[in-house]
């Protein structure tokens, strides 16, 4: 047990290592994404900098990263537990990437990509929680917000177990710290568009 934990965590970490986002950018434009906006390699950075095609390459890379991740855990372990553990550990691998020497994104794709192919159905009462606010307030930072908030309450209703209600808290917590210390991609976008 103690064994599969921890080599699903540096698994995780390593697959979620791998720099998707900066990657597409550097293929598709020839641009440094830590050098653009916010300075965090994340898929909205792609789609406002460099447009849809390395956005949607950047996406499939790390849809690839969540499967991988969630078929791993399958294959190890066979529980729901495992594939948590791993996303988890992908999601901060994609947050402080060791081939970005500690730099990235905020595995928000990768985290909620995993919890589409665990089980679909909490993250859809998630998006409503997105949705919603977006609909009525047209307010993009409030609603994602949101949505990061009500993923581990979501995840505690619906699995019945505080250890999940931790692990959805894991998975939000590097967003909110990248969030704080650097700003919003889509609101650092539009005071740049402002200034010019």
């Amino acid at each position: 047990m103690a064994e599969e934990f921890i080599l699903l965590i540096l698994i995780g970490y390593l697959v979620g290592s791998i720099p998707a986002t900066y990657l597409s950018m550097r293929l598709f434009k020839g641009k440094d994404l830590r050098k653009l906006g916010t300075g965090n390699a994340t898929l909205t950075a792609v789609f406002l900098h460099g447009g849809k095609r390395p956005g949607i390459v950047a996406f499939i890379g790390e849809i690839a990263k969540a499967g991988v991740c969630v078929l791993v855990a399958h294959f190890m372990v066979g529980e729901t537990w495992a594939s948590m553990v791993i996303l988890v550990a992908a999601v901060y691998g994609c947050s402080w990437s060791i081939w970005l020497k500690g730099g990235g994104g905020q595995g928000l794709t990768v985290g909620v990509s995993g919890l589409v192919l665990v089980n679909v159905l909490p993250v859809l009462i998630m998006a409503a929680f997105y949705i919603l606010p977006a609909v009525i307030t047209r307010r993009h930072v409030l609603s994602n917000r949101l949505f990061r908030l009500s993923l581990p309450v979501i995840l505690w209703l619906w699995y019945d177990s505080w250890e999940f209600a931790l692990a959805g808290c894991l998975l939000v917590l590097p967003s909110f710290i990248k969030q704080f210390i650097t700003g919003d991609d889509v609101v650092e976008a539009r005071k740049a568009r402002s200034l010019g």
